[in-house]
């Protein structure tokens, strides 16, 4: 909810579908569709976001986790992606660690780096290549023993499975960081400006680089156990609810008190004047 909120708040047009089985919330107050979970659910249920293009007739999906507060409109974002394919922001590592060992697997997949991203924002559309390489992820998860994972809990997961099907087919595209299109303010420095009501979201952050950040998506992630998330999620259902019950043009007993008062004032200094 608090995602949808926020995107209307900001005026955002594209169409919106969630998929939950939460009933006890107003959905259509700012979803245009409401899915239920995927009909059995899938043996790996972090891949359930590439479902969208067999749930809906969506052309472009621009796939959301929903623990993400927008501070601007997404038409940016669909007209950079189109005729890319698979997009996903990040940048193109060599070494290291991360969900595998980076040169192990460079080394395997004869590729030059893996594509390593947040998989909090995925964009894919209707092709046949993007669908091609939605259904190797799938095929990627049913070799996650093949790849190093042999974890009961957690076999593989979406990010990883993404990046293995980038790197080895040579297809869809890495948004490049400095974009900003999504942040999770990883790495923070200093203090996180956040707040719906103002449409302010920036912060200092070390992730590939140290620089300043005002992305299109708020990412919450490791945030959605801090209070300044919530509060966000407070004021925005606050505002839902002023929408709901006062009418156009309302002005609050305050204000007018306020426009008296000031009205008062300026009669005097042009009356002095």
């Amino acid at each position: 909810m608090g995602l949808g909120r926020s995107l209307r708040l900001i005026g955002d047009t594209s169409t919106r579908v969630v998929a939950t089985d939460r009933s006890d919330q107003p959905w259509d107050e700012c979803f245009d569709q409401v899915l239920p979970p995927s009909e059995g659910g899938h043996e790996w249920l972090f891949l359930n976001k590439l479902d969208a293009l067999k749930r809906t007739d969506a052309d472009q999906v621009l796939f959301i986790d929903g623990d993400t507060l927008a501070f601007k409109r997404l038409d940016d974002i669909f007209e950079y992606c189109s005729g890319k394919g698979l997009c996903v922001q990040g940048n193109l590592v060599r070494d290291g660690h991360w969900h595998l060992d980076i040169p192990e697997l460079c080394k395997r997949l004869n590729c030059e780096g893996i594509p390593k991203f947040n998989g909090g924002m995925i964009y894919y559309e209707r092709t046949p290549e993007c669908e091609a390489m939605i259904d190797r992820c799938y095929e990627i998860a049913r070799q996650a023993k093949e790849f190093g994972f042999d974890r009961t809990d957690l076999p593989i997961n979406d990010e990883i499975t993404i990046a293995i099907a980038m790197a080895e087919s040579g297809n869809g595209h890495l948004i490049p960081d400095t974009y900003d299109f999504q942040n999770s303010a990883t790495g923070l420095v200093g203090k996180l400006f956040l707040d719906v009501r103002t449409n302010t979201c920036k912060f200092i952050c070390r992730r590939f680089d140290l620089r300043l950040i005002q992305p299109y998506l708020f990412h919450a992630s490791r945030y959605s156990n801090f209070l300044i998330y919530w509060r966000q999620l407070s004021h925005l259902e606050k505002l839902a609810k002023h929408e709901r019950t006062t009418p156009f043009g309302y002005m609050s007993p305050w204000q007018k008190i306020e426009r008296s008062v000031q009205k008062r004032i300026l009669k005097y200094i042009f009356k002095k004047n």
